[in-house]
């Protein structure tokens, strides 16, 4: 089935676990973690699995979709909501800064393409998921140079060619390259979202 997988991963997280005490760093991150969630279930995605300070979420699950249009709205909407992601980390930074607590930076990859989805584990615990090279290439984006990841912004979006072609003119995406990414044997091409015009609505 045609999938839209995004990642993202909250920057800063290392660092501030060696600043707060674990209940306070534990409510940090569930501050964020919650509000992403909602925004990932706002935009009609699933979220897939928790991983420290990752998430990964599937649009176009669990029912399987038929036609361009329907892909390219999963598309759509899944950049919509790593932008709303990008705006909800400036509110969380605010907040953060005004009552004395670290700030961070959320780093997203996306990428659409077929994957294997079902329900994986052992009989006592089945959990359903999607798997393949998609979830691969969209998990490489998110880390791709993560060092310098946010270019003095608190969120940065990469997006494979995949899932660009499905976006209307109202995303504003910049041509990053070739690039190889750790674990794929092929180069992939990369853009980074850094907007949406007037019409779009990404919150």
């Amino acid at each position: 089935m045609m999938v839209t997988v995004l990642f993202s991963d909250l920057k800063g997280f290392t660092s501030t676990s060696e600043l707060l005490e674990p209940q306070a760093l534990i409510d940090w991150l569930n501050s964020y973690m919650e509000a992403m969630a909602d925004l990932v279930m706002a935009h009609g995605g699933v979220v897939d699995d928790y991983a420290g300070d990752g998430i990964k979420a599937d649009f176009g699950v669990p029912l399987a979709r038929s036609s361009a249009v329907e892909f390219s709205d999963d598309a759509m909407r899944a950049v919509a909501c790593a932008l709303a992601m990008g705006k909800k980390m400036e509110e969380l930074n605010r907040l953060w800064r005004e009552t004395g607590l670290p700030t961070g930076g959320v780093r997203v990859g996306i990428f659409s393409g077929p994957v294997i989805a079902g329900a994986i584990g052992s009989p006592k615990r089945l959990k359903y998921t999607t798997v393949g090279d998609t979830v691969n290439s969209a998990a490489r984006l998110e880390s791709y140079k993560r060092e310098a990841a946010g270019d003095g912004c608190c969120w940065r979006i990469l997006i494979g060619d995949s899932t660009r072609q499905y976006l209307d003119d109202s995303f504003k995406t910049r041509f990053v390259g070739e690039e190889s990414v750790k674990g794929k044997s092929q180069q992939i091409a990369i853009y980074q979202v850094l907007g949406r015009d007037g019409g779009g609505q990404d919150n």
